[in-house]
């Protein structure tokens, strides 16, 4: 596969002002032309075009972690301790297992694979303790994929589907194994990135058609494009301390939409990023693929 090696100057645009607390799992849904995504402290679910028009949110009962596409329409949604299915129209929620993970844990990062399967993992509340697992939601199925993550943030898969990457965030470590949608990961998780320093700590991602992982990185003011072997493509700065996430979306796919973060920022960090908590797009030379829809 082909790497565009012509870094694009991009500038982020802000197209919400928020502020969330803790924006996360934005999510294109090509079958509305809708942005949706979730603000987990606030219990709050979003959506809008992306010109910014037909906004709205629904209250959710519990913190929800992530998102995807429902076969039938709607959204799943990984959701305080459980999996839920969402249909936004009638803000309407009802759990599919309501109880995988202790209390002790919330449900986070997630994302449909290239067969649509919901891969889906946890936090452990106080961050300390590799407690938090894994998931597959597989044709009405659960199955236990891992079960050490301290922060399980990601995952995103290879536009062929046979790769995996996630992050146990605390570790500042990218993790990559081979995957496919029967077993799951089928080999050892390996480093693919190790993060450093002022580089922050890797949280939500996404790869494009070209097979280059894009990441959002926590109290790095950034986000970072890596080629297939873990090199660095392209940085782009950030006029947030804390990106969160990040979707491909548009018409062609070209768009990429950002959360972010205000929550347990200090007074001063808060004046030296006034945008913290804003949903913001940049416009890519290269394009995403679309997400899949998850498969009862």
């Amino acid at each position: 596969m082909t790497v565009n090696m012509t870094p694009q100057k991009v500038l982020p645009r802000k197209i919400w002002e928020g502020p969330a607390l803790l924006g996360e799992s934005p999510l294109w849904d090509y079958r509305t032309k809708f942005l949706y995504w979730v603000d987990i402290e606030n219990c709050k679910l979003y959506r809008q075009k992306e010109d910014g028009s037909d906004y709205s949110s629904i209250d959710l009962p519990a913190p929800a972690g992530s998102i995807a596409l429902w076969h039938d329409g709607g959204l799943v949604a990984a959701l305080g301790q459980g999996l839920f299915h969402i249909e936004p129209e009638q803000s309407l929620v009802t759990a599919i297992a309501s109880e995988l993970s202790g209390a002790d844990c919330l449900m986070n990062d997630g994302k449909a694979d290239r067969s649509g399967n919901f891969v889906f993992g946890a936090k452990h509340l106080k961050e300390s303790d590799p407690v938090a697992g894994c998931w597959r939601y597989q044709s009405g199925h659960i199955t236990p994929l891992e079960q050490k993550f301290i922060v399980f943030n990601g995952p995103a898969f290879s536009p062929e589907g046979d790769r995996i990457y996630f992050a146990d965030s605390p570790s500042q470590r990218i993790m990559t194994a081979s995957y496919n949608p029967k077993d799951g990961m089928i080999t050892e998780p390996e480093v693919f990135v190790q993060l450093s320093g002022k580089d922050g700590y890797p949280d939500g991602m996404t790869v494009d058609s070209e097979g280059c992982l894009w990441n959002a990185q926590w109290d790095g003011w950034a986000i970072t494009r890596y080629r297939p072997d873990g090199t660095i493509d392209q940085k782009i700065d950030m006029p947030v301390q804390r990106p969160t996430s990040l979707c491909f979306g548009g018409e062609d796919l070209k768009t990429l939409f950002v959360t972010s973060a205000s929550t347990r920022l200090s007074p001063q960090e808060l004046v030296e990023n006034p945008d913290a908590g804003a949903l913001f797009k940049l416009d890519l030379h290269v394009a995403g693929l679309p997400e899949k829809t998850i498969i009862n």
